[in-house]
């Protein structure tokens, strides 16, 4: 499988990268600096870009069966708003996919996007408050990502996420559509785990799991 990772240079992307490699796919790597990518492998492919760029974008994007977003929105806690590059460079690579025809995307969020699977619980309710108050940046971000995405026909997965902080040792990982309470926290290998696993499952198509740590 040909497999496009942005966000490829960050602690879940190169969790992501490495799995895939590992797995004996093919990756095109989208990172702003290359230097940050320690590997060296026969199936990895290097495209430098910022997320403003369209055309590196598009040459990222072209040869995929899958493309997998493992940008998130920094933790901004300032009041002032300072723009939605994250949200912006996923318009850009919605329109690469679907110039070259390519539909499977999974990206990453939390749950301040809302599921029509949600039902009121902690891990759908207070993120997306506290998110409010305390990373308005972060969530006006999150909120036009949820429309770009769920504006698109591309067959997508947002796989959302709580405190991706915790340690992994060797922990397991469950998951809701948001209609049943999950834990409030993940470790960034269960992220990276379950949307690599998330590629090849037709089921989470159009749906927006919470991934946790059992």
């Amino acid at each position: 499988m040909n497999i496009t990772i942005f966000g490829a240079s960050g602690a879940i992307g190169q969790l992501l990268t490495r799995f895939a490699l590992d797995n004996g796919d093919f990756v095109t790597a989208y990172v702003r600096n290359p230097e940050k990518i320690k590997l060296n492998h026969s199936n990895l492919r290097l495209v430098t870009g910022e997320l403003s760029n369209a055309s590196a974008i598009e040459t990222a994007v072209e040869e995929a069966d899958v493309v997998i977003s493992a940008l998130g929105p920094p933790s901004d806690m300032s009041r002032k708003l300072k723009g939605t590059p994250v949200a912006d460079g996923h318009d850009l690579i919605v329109k690469a996919m679907k110039k070259f025809n390519k539909k499977r995307l999974i990206t990453l969020a939390t749950p301040a996007l809302q599921s029509e699977d949600d039902k009121k619980n902690l891990s759908t309710v207070v993120p997306g408050i506290l998110a409010k108050i305390f990373l308005p940046n972060g969530y006006v971000e999150m909120k036009k990502l949820e429309g770009i995405i769920k504006h698109s026909n591309l067959d997508w997965t947002v796989v959302r996420i709580i405190n991706p902080n915790v340690k992994y040792k060797g922990q397991s990982y469950d998951y809701s559509f948001g209609d049943q309470p999950g834990k409030m926290s993940v470790s960034r290998e269960n992220v990276a785990k379950f949307m690599y696993t998330a590629a090849r499952q037709s089921q989470l198509i159009r749906r927006m799991p919470i991934v946790y740590n059992n």
